[in-house]
């Protein structure tokens, strides 16, 4: 079968219970692919004693392909002191389900810190090999609130592509949202289809397709990604170049929880143009359920004839209007929840007749705001 090339994303975190129970080692995405190009996961461990042998149970959290029975069938090795098993192509060579993804739960009773795990992605075509390495991180690691940066789309050539993702490893259901940003201006949010399981994954592939901004060319945005579990998640981005299938990871860095009130959107508008709105911008992305506070701010350069702009509002939405956006004159929107019925595209337009003057231009003067 054929599964999809982003899926391949590879991270390792460390999972540590306290000393004298059971330690976890989480592999939380790795996979058996091949897509458009032919990616695999490695995975070491180590017996770090110099004295004991330790016994590792390894068990699949298989969530991307056809998930067997047999392959969620735990299986057990042992290593002697100071041994270093090797898993080249770990779906297959250990657990038997080629063409799937998932995630790897290694348990063991020695100390804390016996068992060392590391993980390799790489892809062996067309150009063999290129990945990254993965380093493992501790529980502490898990947040609710984390920021991915270096996120690349699109670009001269092949471009790029990003996917990202999140392993959860509480004991209870959550459902991630990923707000993307580019040079802090709003561009959309994806959310899963279906809550995550506990100790389980998701990925959403091309993550700028997935919120509508797919053509958005950038070297420089972020990815915040909120949880919904107070314990937090891991998250990740794979950044890939689309010409070569070299990707780098980037580990989810803890984030500032959003603040209490409302979140606030500056929109730049200049002539001829809202920023985010369009029409040269992407369009304004708001959230179902998400409380906004909309400012909307003259950014017309000093020497622009008739400086001044409106807003039609969007009467659907219950957003009021305004003829007077001009220098060191804002128009606030104080306070927007958009709610469930309210998800589609909505335009809106400059109410003067002549901003910027030149009249042709100014009848383009058209933005979209898209609630998701």
């Amino acid at each position: 079968m054929r599964v999809a090339l982003s899926v391949v994303v590879l991270l390792c975190f460390l999972s540590f219970a306290g000393a004298g129970g059971a330690e976890t080692v989480t592999v939380p995405a790795v996979a058996s692919v091949r897509g458009i190009a032919p990616f695999f996961s490695d995975v070491r461990a180590f017996n770090a004693s110099y004295g004991a042998p330790l016994t590792v149970t390894a068990q699949y959290r298989c969530f991307i392909g056809v998930c067997s029975s047999s392959s969620s069938s735990p299986q057990t090795f042992t290593l002697g002191p100071r041994e270093s098993r090797p898993f080249d192509d770990v779906c297959v060579s250990l657990f038997a389900s080629p063409d799937t993804a998932g995630a790897i739960e290694l348990t063991h009773d020695g100390p804390a810190g016996a068992l060392v795990v590391s993980s390799r992605l790489y892809s062996t075509s067309p150009t063999p090999t290129v990945g990254m390495f993965v380093p493992g991180l501790t529980l502490a690691a898990a947040q609710p609130v984390t920021v991915l940066t270096s996120v690349r789309n699109g670009g001269a050539g092949a471009g790029f592509r990003t996917n990202v993702g999140i392993f959860n490893p509480g004991d209870a259901a959550v459902t991630p949202r990923f707000t993307v940003y580019d040079g802090g201006a709003l561009l959309g949010t994806a959310t899963p289809t279906a809550p995550v399981p506990a100790h389980s994954g998701v990925q959403i592939n091309d993550v700028f397709a997935a919120i509508g901004a797919g053509a958005h060319a950038t070297s420089n945005a972020v990815v915040v990604v909120e949880s919904g579990a107070s314990g937090g998640v891991f998250s990740y981005a794979a950044v890939i170049d689309n010409a070569t299938t070299d990707p780098i990871f980037v580990v989810g860095a803890p984030d500032q929880p959003v603040p209490a009130g409302p979140q606030e959107i500056v929109i730049s508008v200049k002539a001829w143009d809202f920023s985010p709105g369009g029409p040269v911008s992407q369009p304004l992305h708001l959230s179902v359920g998400t409380t906004y506070r909309l400012v909307f701010r003259n950014v017309d350069l000093p020497d622009t004839p008739n400086p001044r702009h409106g807003f039609s509002g969007v009467s659907d939405l219950g957003l009021p209007a305004t003829n007077n956006i001009s220098a060191g004159v804002d128009f606030v929107i104080p306070s927007f929840t958009p709610q469930p019925y309210q998800r589609g595209t909505y335009p809106f337009m400059c109410t003067e007749v002549d901003c910027g003057g030149d009249p042709e231009q100014h009848n383009g003067m058209i933005g979209l705001l898209i609630i998701q």
